[in-house]
């Protein structure tokens, strides 16, 4: 029979020793896993494979996931203090909440890695109550990122590839080359003589960069804020940024096809969205830190008036 007074004692032991408290969240976190979410285990070698990070739109998620542990190391010691709140009745039901949504959630590849953090994080809510704060906003990040471009391939498919298709046909058009389009479909012949027909879907417009932008502002402002007018607007042109550098690539998708044939479409196909992104969001970043001053360590004076800002 179990004794009630040695799992008070337990519990009392725990409230004031945080380090116990995280020991039981990875214990629990891990037993829950290994119940619930065998398919997780089962798809990690494939999942964790460069084949499968490497391939189409499989790298974003794994990147912002990167990223939001990458914060959170940074915010290491602001999520320890939190970790001293202690338990709150009020959250525990939250927390039971969130392990049986993740429990209950249809079983799918996509959000396999998200089912789990899910899990662990209602755990981590019953177990530090406030204390979950930052580690709930980043799976909010994280489960955005994941979510958007699946719910627009399930729900918005031809409208969203018609938002790239009108743009880059017009333009192209216009520019004299040959292009017709019908419904998804765009079709021309090569420089060559080659027949070539191509898929424009919601995929090829860009929602999964869409999602990673946001995931990355979203970093961004928890991490160095602006005031809300000039991160409206910032968040505005970088929305319409990462949208035309979709755009943009389509459009050298199309001409590749023209001028070199369909199998060189194809072969730039893959890796010119690890090119223009990173780019892109290279110059974004800039233009985002010129409107707080470099952090600190970048030098100039930009920097010398972040260290004062941030002294303040």
């Amino acid at each position: 029979m179990l004794n009630v007074a040695k799992v008070k004692g337990f519990r009392d032991w725990l409230a004031p020793h945080p380090a116990g408290r995280l020991a039981l969240w990875l214990a629990l976190s891990l037993v829950l896993s290994l119940a619930f979410f065998r398919d997780f285990w089962a798809s990690l070698p494939t999942m964790l494979s460069p084949q499968w990070v490497l391939g189409e739109y499989h790298v974003a998620p794994w990147g912002v996931l990167a990223l939001c542990l990458l914060f959170l190391y940074l915010k290491r010691k602001e999520v320890w203090r939190g970790l001293g709140y202690g338990r709150s009745s009020a959250l525990t039901p939250v927390g039971l909440g969130l392990i049986a949504g993740a429990v209950l959630m249809p079983s799918s590849q996509d959000y396999l890695v998200f089912q789990v953090l899910l899990a662990s994080l209602g755990v981590f809510v019953v177990l530090f109550g406030r204390g979950a704060k930052i580690p709930s906003i980043l799976l909010a990040i994280y489960g955005f990122a994941v979510s958007f471009p699946i719910v627009i391939y399930r729900f918005a498919d031809e409208a969203y590839s018609q938002s790239a298709i009108a743009p880059v046909m017009g333009t192209i058009t216009s520019l004299g080359y040959p292009f017709q389009s019908q419904g998804q479909w765009v079709h021309f012949s090569s420089s060559g003589g080659d027949s070539v027909s191509v898929a424009i879907t919601a995929a090829c417009a860009g929602p999964t960069t869409l999602g990673v932008f946001v995931a990355l502002f979203a970093l961004m402002t928890l991490d160095t804020p602006l005031p809300p007018k000039k991160a409206a607007k910032l968040f505005l042109f970088g929305v319409v940024g990462t949208y035309f550098q979709s755009f943009i690539r389509l459009v050298f998708l199309l001409l590749v096809g023209y001028y070199w044939g369909e199998d060189a479409l194809w072969a730039v196909h893959y890796w010119t969205i690890y090119i223009l992104f990173p780019l892109w969001y290279l110059l974004f970043a800039y233009i985002y830190f010129r409107q707080v001053g470099f952090p600190p360590g970048t030098g100039g004076r930009q920097g010398l008036k972040y260290t004062l800002a941030t002294q303040q």
